[in-house]
């Protein structure tokens, strides 16, 4: 398969046909961001005083750093589903939706790379 393809296939919005799994996966992204931004309201109240060094601490534990980027992944996509129910009832304009959901899209894989990335060069610096 060519990388094209690869990139139309992933790019070209098709879900218009199947608002069920729409539904569902914003259901359970929402579930999963609840309980994720729990996590991670209860830990961040753990750090003791909030300093530099402490957090840093925070991040580079494995447990820490694996929570923090599941909460990434499941805040952008469910950001992501909600971005695009927004555009496609609100956007008229063919185009202008097409291209606003693709640079949306864009947008939230850029923002979940660098989170990411940023989380993983905390955890493995020395």
């Amino acid at each position: 398969m060519k990388i094209v393809s690869l990139l139309e296939k992933f790019f070209v919005d098709n879900d218009s046909q199947n608002g069920t799994s729409h539904f569902w996966a914003q259901r359970f992204s929402a579930v999963g961001t609840f309980i994720a931004g729990l996590w991670f309201i209860y830990a961040v109240l753990k750090i003791p005083g909030f300093e530099y060094n402490h957090v840093l601490a925070f991040i580079k534990s494995t447990p820490n750093s694996l929570m923090l980027i599941f909460l990434v992944l499941t805040m952008a996509f469910h950001s992501n589903l909600g971005i695009q129910v927004i555009v496609e009832d609100y956007v008229h304009a063919h185009k202008l939706k097409l291209s606003t959901l693709k640079f949306s899209r864009f947008a939230h894989i850029f923002l979940v790379g660098a989170a990411i990335f940023a989380i993983i060069k905390i955890r493995l610096s020395a």
